[in-house]
């Protein structure tokens, strides 16, 4: 799943009807949050969080748990999940347990493999003790599927749900990047970033945290940019595959300021993080193809910003990339 996406269930495991929709990854709770509950939630964060910590990122996990109670204070059942919590809590009828990786933006922490007493304990203790999920390893086996699904759906009996991962590191391992210095840029509607790293760096203010790999480090970052633009502009695939063979990839493009956000969107995440961001794709070429390579360089620049992120935190050097998602099918 997405990781950052959350919504609570109820002490049944349904989804606690009186929270609403779930709040996706981009949900910033300080443009997006009822009243002043979110600058409550981030004040909170500020004091009680450390210096560079991904909860202390608007789009955190904890951030919209936090703004959820200050918006009305969460009863006694309320227990966050994030999605693929709760489908896995679905198939075994268990209770809800996450992942390193889900459970990375919502505090756990990588590193000790437990959740911090800044988290548990304190202020901010107060508030999610008791609503945090358990936490497995990516792989470790939560329980098998139940009886009922099993007879349902024709499964293998003693067939097991094991703890996920987020969809940017499916997309790396998938992508075949196994060895330091690899790394793997997720081109879908939005750009992801992770580079395969001995050594973790996280700093919220650039948007940039490290996922726990084994005994290693995925450092990398979410951008709210990409390809989603692309449609938004009315190009077609078929449309995509003939201007992309009229593009010198070598050449400037007639414009290299665009930035690439969706019209939907009002912020960016990485590498520039800016609530106030919006996207532009101005001035407009007359060709069509002109248009598209100014869009694809605006989307190569958030690629290159993003690595050149990651090697001023110190991560590991960059040695290889490669591509996966809609946008790697355009060798543009």
């Amino acid at each position: 799943g997405r990781s950052g996406s959350i919504f609570f269930v109820d002490g049944e495991g349904a989804p606690a009807a009186s929270r609403g929709s779930p709040r996706m990854y981009d949900f910033s709770v300080s443009k997006q949050a009822v009243g002043d509950s979110g600058e409550a939630a981030l004040a909170l964060l500020r004091r009680c969080t450390p210096e560079g910590h991904p909860v202390r990122s608007a789009t955190s996990a904890l951030a919209k748990l936090l703004a959820y109670h200050f918006e009305s204070p969460l009863a006694g059942s309320e227990r966050l999940a994030h999605q693929a919590d709760y489908v896995a809590s679905r198939l075994t009828g268990g209770a809800i347990a996450s992942d390193w990786h889900n459970a990375l933006k919502l505090g756990f922490d990588v590193r000790a493999l437990r959740y911090p007493e800044w988290l548990t304990g304190g202020e901010i203790g107060e508030i999610a003790r008791g609503r945090l999920p358990r936490v497995v390893r990516p792989g470790e086996p939560i329980g098998p599927v139940s009886d009922k699904l099993v007879a349902k759906y024709g499964l293998a009996s003693g067939c097991l749900v094991v703890g996920g991962t987020t969809d940017s590191i499916a997309a790396f391992l998938a992508a075949g990047a196994d060895s330091v210095g690899d790394a793997v840029t997720s081109l879908g509607s939005t750009v992801a970033i992770k580079l395969l790293s001995d050594v973790p760096a996280d700093d919220a203010s650039t948007g940039v945290y490290s996922h726990r790999l084994g005994d290693r480090w995925l450092v990398g970052g979410a951008s709210n940019a990409g390809c989603a633009v692309l449609r938004e502009q009315g190009f077609s695939g078929d449309e995509l595959a003939r201007l992309s063979e009229e593009i010198d990839p070598l050449a400037q493009p007639p414009c290299t300021d665009y930035y690439p956000l969706s019209s939907l969107v009002v912020g960016e995440r990485f590498p520039r993080p800016d609530e106030n961001a919006v996207g532009v794709l101005e001035p407009v070429p007359e060709s069509r193809a002109a248009f598209l390579h100014c869009i694809l360089h605006g989307i190569a620049k958030v690629e290159t910003e993003g690595y050149e992120a990651l090697a001023a935190l110190g991560a590991s050097e960059l040695r290889r990339v490669l591509t996966s998602g809609g946008g790697a099918q355009n060798a543009q």
